[in-house]
This record gives C-alpha cells, sequence and structure tokens, in this order.
C-alpha cells in the first residue's frame, strides 16, 4: 500500500489539479510521506514543492483507496485528503508540468486519469463541488 496524503482545494467549481513531468493523469497536490511526518507536514511541504503556494489551513475530507496509476498490477494506493486554503496563485513547480483548476466536465472528458483521483472527483461531483 503506497500511503500518500493530499490537497483538495475547490475555486469557482474547479478542482486544482497537477501533472507531473512525463505523466499524462492529472493527480491532486500532494504525495507520500517522509520519515517521521504528520500528515499536516507531509501537506504543507507537498503543497508547497507542488504550487508554490502556502497551506493557510485545511481540514479532513476523506481516505480513498484503489488501484494507484502507474505503478505494478496489484499495488494499491491510499490517499488522505483534506480540503484546504491556500495562499498565492498555484503555478507548475520543478517536478510539476501542469497546474491548473479543473471543472468535473473536463476532468472526465481526459484520456487517461488516475482510478483514485477519478473517484475522488467523482465524490466531488456528487456532493455539488465541482
Amino acid at each position: 500500500m503506497i500511503e500518500t496524503v493530499a490537497l483538495v482545494h475547490v475555486r469557482d467549481s474547479r478542482v486544482l489539479l497537477v501533472r507531473t513531468h512525463g505523466r499524462k493523469a492529472f493527480y491532486l497536490p500532494g504525495g507520500k510521506y517522509e520519515p517521521g511526518e504528520t500528515d499536516q507536514a507531509a501537506l504543507t511541504r507537498e503543497v508547497l514543492e507542488e504550487t508554490g503556494c502556502t497551506l493557510l489551513s485545511s481540514w479532513p475530507y476523506g481516505v480513498f483507496e484503489g488501484d494507484a496509476h502507474g505503478q505494478g498490477p496489484g499495488t494499491q494506493v491510499r490517499i488522505t485528503c483534506y480540503f484546504g486554503e491556500v495562499a498565492g496563485e498555484p503555478t507548475a513547480s520543478s517536478e510539476i508540468a501542469e497546474c491548473g483548476y479543473h471543472t468535473y466536465e473536463q476532468y472526465s472528458a481526459m484520456p487517461e486519469t488516475a482510478p483514485v483521483v477519478h473517484a475522488i472527483v467523482d465524490d466531488l461531483h456528487r456532493l455539488g463541488l465541482v
């Protein structure tokens, strides 16, 4: 099981997504924990690294599990998600090729998506947030 933490940041009914270099699928800003990190420490670090934004506040959203995109067969991922507010305008960083806000329709029309991220975006849509 790959353990990760992710930010769910919604603005104007659009969710913030990032795409790393060499990948086609978009993901929520976030990533794996460094040794000894708490959820908040990892989330704060990853959001800054991937978007250049400072995490101002966050609150629990949910935990989603499923097949890990781009990993070997049978590899699972657990994403602990937090809603959050950021300071600054998200921009792509050295490890991020694209960064921006997407509607549910835009995300659903993408030719390649990560299964667990797709489940999260579907849930946000069900909740009327995107």
